[in-house]
């Protein structure tokens, strides 16, 4: 049997990512976005062809972000083409490995603020809501 007949090729939506993380809280949220604005742009070949790189703070609830990431961009832990680096700075960094072209997505000082000051739910509807270009400053 042909490896391309084995491949899933439904996406995952938002609350299939929230079943997965057990809630839709906004980091999870912008995670998602993230990840499904790096398969718009870099229109990765098949499910190993994109890999991430997700930086900031390696706590709760920055790292929820990497769950919305695996959910919309099918770079996983266990294909090993997701990865968690300590910064200060949040930032997620795509990379297309059939062609090298790179997508970098850092949240918005703006968005940032709001995510860390404001009541849980309020965060979620406003990520959920936005548009890619209000929640990422975009590189690449």
């Amino acid at each position: 049997m042909a490896l391309d007949l084995l491949r899933v090729r439904r996406r995952l939506s938002l609350e299939d990512a929230a079943a997965l993380h057990g809630h839709k809280g906004p980091w999870l949220i912008l995670g998602y976005k993230a990840g499904e604005r790096a398969v718009e742009v870099l229109k990765p070949f098949d499910e190993a062809d994109l890999e991430c790189t997700v930086k900031g703070p390696l706590r709760t609830p920055y790292t929820c972000s990497a769950d919305g990431i695996q959910a919309a961009s099918k770079c996983t832990t266990g294909k090993l083409n997701i990865r968690l680096e300590e910064s200060e700075e949040v930032e997620y960094v795509f990379r297309l490995k059939s062609t090298g072209r790179v997508l970098i997505l850092r949240p918005r000082p703006s968005v940032l603020k709001r995510l860390r000051t404001e009541p849980l739910l309020e965060a979620a509807r406003f990520v959920e809501g936005a548009e890619h270009w209000e929640l990422f400053e975009e590189r690449g």
